[in-house]
C-alpha cells in the first residue's frame, strides 16, 4: 500500500471515519505518505480511528489537528 485511503480501505474505515483519518495523516505527514503507509506506522493509525483512539494517541499538536478538522466537518 502507497496510500492512506489504500490503508483506510485495508482496515475497514469508511464514511466520516475515513475522511477524519485521511486529512489528519495528510496534515501530519503529508511528505511522508508512502514511507508511512509502507513501514505500517498508516496502519496503526488507522486502528487508532476505527477504535476511537485518535485523540488520546495524539500529542498536543495532533489533537489541534484533530480539532480543526472536526470544526470543519460539523
Amino acid at each position: 500500500m502507497e496510500t492512506y485511503e489504500e490503508v483506510a480501505e485495508k482496515k475497514g474505515l469508511s464514511g466520516r471515519i475515513k475522511t477524519r483519518y485521511v486529512l489528519y495523516m495528510r496534515a501530519r505527514w503529508a511528505d511522508e505518505e508512502k514511507i508511512q503507509c509502507q513501514t505500517g506506522y498508516a496502519g496503526e493509525w488507522a486502528d487508532r480511528f476505527l477504535s476511537g483512539n485518535e485523540y488520546g494517541c495524539s500529542d498536543s499538536i495532533g489533537q489541534s489537528v484533530l480539532r480543526g478538522i472536526d470544526g470543519k466537518m460539523e
